[in-house]
């Protein structure tokens, strides 16, 4: 556990998305491997926050909630035994702690040594170009992964996880959302990170094709950020994570998707050929 004089470790990786195309399945098996550290929650939020304006209303809460889960699943891990206490601290931090550099430096030296260290956060797929700036200067050779989705069938699975629980929800209207839009925006995402960290440290893959020949990706992935392949990373590949309910893309949302996208699927050409 490191201590007031461990200096701050940033991040080997980091995967930015793209939304709802397997960042968590990716997240979930990467943990398996005996030589990868990631945080205790998913999805820190931290250059968004920084550099999203937007997304502040949400982020400190998305934080405490999934702090607050992994706290309990410790304890109900500890049952009748010995608590660990640095780590229930050390996990509370990321929720009660102030944003900055040195926490979230803090946070990725409990890595320790000899295993590399990364986060999957998908919003950072729209930093503008300052927040990749900054994500830079932590580590200069940090290694990006972007998981793609066919665009209308990212933004639609999006939408049915925005509605998740709200009868009220209304499909058309969400369809035009920027946000939603902006998140299949490949060309300009993978455009905006190659500008900063060049094309060799930026690994691309279509979740279409992860999908068909899952052990190709994971031993291209292990030799992407250098690390030995284990058996581990496939052991429950199979098995999906976070799947939304199914239901049948209505014709005017679609619609609304497709005039939406129109200037994405202009620039990046035929996506089962993207990037090239």
């Amino acid at each position: 556990m490191p201590d007031a004089a461990t200096p701050p470790r940033y991040p080997d990786f980091l995967c930015i998305g793209a939304q709802k195309a397997g960042t968590s399945w990716l997240d979930a098996n990467l943990r398996r491997h005996p030589g990868v550290w990631m945080p205790w929650i998913k999805e820190l939020q931290y250059f968004n926050h920084l550099y999203i304006p937007g997304h502040r209303g949400w982020t400190d809460a998305h934080r405490r909630r999934h702090a607050e889960r992994a706290i309990r699943g410790v304890l109900r891990r500890a049952g009748e035994g010995a608590l660990d206490i640095g780590l229930i601290h050390a996990i509370a931090a990321v929720a009660a702690e102030p944003l900055s550099d040195a926490w979230y430096g803090r946070i990725f030296a409990h890595a320790g040594p000899g295993r590399i260290c990364g986060e999957a956060t998908p919003e950072y797929s729209l930093l503008p170009p300052e927040g990749i700036a900054h994500v830079h200067r932590l580590n200069p050779r940090m290694k990006v992964i972007l998981l793609l989705r066919e665009p209308l069938a990212r933004c639609w699975s999006h939408l049915r996880m925005l509605a998740h629980g709200r009868a009220d929800f209304d499909f058309l209207a969400a369809a035009a959302l920027p946000d939603v839009l902006a998140r299949a925006d490949y060309p300009r995402i993978l455009a905006a990170w190659r500008a900063v960290f060049g094309a060799e440290r930026v690994m691309v893959r279509r979740i279409e094709d992860v999908a068909r020949e899952p052990s190709r990706f994971w031993h291209d992935l292990a030799a992407f950020l250098g690390i030995p392949w284990h058996p581990r990373l496939e052991a429950h590949a199979a098995e999906p994570v976070f799947v939304g309910p199914e239901m049948e893309l209505p014709a005017a949302v679609e619609r609304r998707l497709r005039e939406g996208l129109a200037p994405v699927y202009d620039r990046m050409g035929p996506y089962e050929r993207f990037p090239g």
